[in-house]
Parts: structure tokens; C-alpha cells; sequence
């Protein structure tokens, strides 16, 4: 269900919270795929199993207000079909896209994830912005979403083992925001959610989406 909002204020209004650290994602990444500035993996080809996915978690779970953790341009999102869910979507930047989609309809909030408490909903989707935080950041991210959901739909890797270090771990990855990826496994510590509710596959190896109940 998407309602037509100005946002200007929201945006003003969060824009002094942003972690200066997090200025490194202003730009995205516009040199890797055709249709999105937030990557390949963000791309119309890339994301076919994922929009299923959410659509049958969507449907499967009876989620009926979804906030998007961010959404970037919301190339592959705005193509689904979303009628009767109440959507935000929530971005580090404002992105060049918003504007038109604001005008069809989409809530859009300019949000540093890290430290503000997002508004209460049934799901909470963060794809592919963890894989570029330090644990430091991501950890605080979690504890606030456990205050604004009751579903994680999120991404994780299976815990695979690196050659030169023996097994997988969450504690030899970046020490700052990154536009390159560092994998994360999200039932390990630091993190230690358990396993996951449901999977959805990504087009990567050991790569997926995970449902996790954050009320457990």
C-alpha cells in the first residue's frame, strides 16, 4: 500500500545523524550493472530469486508493513508487486531515483541504519549492507532492529572455509565502511542469531537471504 508523502522533512531531519564514515556509499557503485548504482547484485538478472522469495515470504508470514533498510535506487523493489503492504524504504543517501518514485507513491527516508530506530514492521529487509560494515556497526544495526520488527529478512553466508585461515570467521573483516564486500555468517558470533527461519538463495555461492524471528 503506498501512499503518496513528501519526505523532505524526514530527510532534512535524519541527514545530521549520518555516520561520516558512511559518505563512502554516496556515489554506489554505477560502473557495474546497467540499471541500478548499487551494483551487480542489485541489477534486474541478478535478483529474479530474491523478488520470489520475498514475495512468498511475504505472503507466507502474512506481512502486511515491510520497512527496506537500505534500499539504495530501488531498482529491483520498485518492480515488485507490493499492493496491501505498507512500505518505507530507508537509505544512507538520497539517490537520483527518488524523486519519481516519491511521485508514484514510495515513502523514502533519508537514514543512517546504524543509529536510529526504524518504525515498527511486520518484516525488516537489510540485503547487501552488512557485507559492507565493520561488526561494530552492524551489531548496534541489529539491536535496533529488534526493536522496530519481528522478522530479519537479511544477508548472511554459510559459513565457508577460507584456505589460507582454516574455518570461517566474522572477526578478520573490515574495520570500517567499505565499497568492497566482506562476508559475514550471522549465526557465528559476534552475532549468534541461530538458524535462520527460511532461506532464499542468491545467485553466489554460499550466499542467501535469511529469515530470522528477532522476538525469539
Amino acid at each position: 500500500m503506498i501512499h503518496p508523502v513528501d519526505y523532505a522533512d524526514a530527510t532534512e531531519l535524519h541527514r545530521h545523524e549520518r555516520d561520516p564514515g558512511l559518505d563512502v556509499f554516496s556515489r554506489g557503485w554505477p560502473d557495474q550493472a546497467p540499471d541500478t548504482v548499487c551494483g551487480w547484485g542489485s541489477s534486474e538478472p541478478h535478483t529474479q530469486l530474491v523478488r520470489k522469495g520475498l514475495r512468498t515470504i511475504i505472503d507466507t508470514y502474512g506481512v502486511q508493513t515491510l520497512n527496506d533498510a537500505g534500499c539504495g535506487d530501488l531498482a529491483w523493489m520498485s518492480t515488485m508487486d507490493l499492493d496491501g503492504v505498507d512500505y518505507i524504504g530507508y537509505d544512507v543517501h538520497e539517490r537520483a531515483t527518488w524523486p519519481e518514485l516519491r511521485r508514484r507513491g514510495y515513502r523514502l527516508e533519508v537514514v543512517d541504519i546504524t543509529s536510529t530506530v526504524l518504525r515498527r514492521a511486520d518484516l525488516l529487509i537489510c540485503r547487501d549492507v552488512f557485507i559492507h560494515l565493520p561488526n561494530d556497526m552492524v551489531l548496534p544495526a541489529l539491536e535496533r532492529f529488534r526493536g522496530s520488527c519481528r522478522y530479519l529478512l537479511t544477508t548472511s553466508y554459510a559459513g565457508d572455509p577460507v584456505p589460507e585461515q582454516g574455518a570461517f570467521s566474522n572477526y578478520a573483516r573490515v574495520s570500517e565502511p567499505s565499497l568492497r564486500h566482506a562476508k559475514l555468517d550471522l549465526t557465528l558470533p559476534p552475532f549468534g542469531l541461530g538458524q535462520p527461519l527460511d532461506l532464499i538463495p542468491e545467485n553466489s555461492p554460499n550466499k542467501y537471504l535469511g529469515l530470522w524471528d528477532l522476538t525469539r
